[in-house]
């Protein structure tokens, strides 16, 4: 995660764990919600990063999909593959 341009960015080698930002989270109606993504995200959308209640990842254990803002040249598809 880059602070400076609030993107997220390829991890520093050999560097497991790096601070994450802190979340603000709330609910929204999913029509407020589809029209805040375009205005906020652009055309290339965000990345829907899971986020799980136990390190374990599974259905049960999952909470919601934190959109988090890609740069322009690394699209969310690359950051879906990488895991």
């Amino acid at each position: 995660w880059s602070r400076q341009s609030g993107t997220l960015v390829e991890s520093q080698p050999k560097t497991l764990f790096v601070p994450a930002p802190v979340l603000y989270v709330t609910g929204n109606a999913k029509k407020d919600e589809d029209r805040a993504r375009k205005e906020m995200f652009g055309p290339i959308g965000p990345y829907e990063c899971p986020v799980y209640k136990y390190p374990s990842r599974t259905d049960r254990y999952f909470i919601f999909y934190a959109n988090l803002k890609c740069t322009p040249e690394k699209y969310p598809n690359k950051w879906t593959l990488r895991g």
